[in-house]
């Protein structure tokens, strides 16, 4: 039992440390083949009922054939997918 409940520890130190820190107000951006770029906006960062961490943010998608960009959101991802799809940071 020792071993099992040590196993599940160093599973759980493993996770945070594998968490991105993602604070209100920072803006992530990623950017697709067809070169449309998508820039996350985020609006809060909450924990749901299981104590897992999620992102809400705000969308701008902007397509390389249009002439403006256009708003979508807020959406919600847990924070691990949200930290893999939006890796690049834009520092201010």
């Amino acid at each position: 039992m020792i071993s099992r409940d040590s196993h599940l520890f160093d599973s759980i130190a493993l996770l945070r440390r594998r968490q991105k820190h993602v604070d209100v107000g920072e803006r992530f951006v990623r950017t697709h083949a067809d070169r449309t770029v998508e820039t996350a906006q985020v609006l809060s960062v909450m924990n749901d009922s299981l104590g897992v961490p999620h992102v809400r943010y705000a969308l701008t998608i902007q397509k390389p054939q249009r002439p403006g960009s256009f708003h979508e959101g807020p959406r919600l991802l847990a924070l691990e997918a949200f930290a893999d799809a939006y890796r690049n940071r834009i520092r201010s």
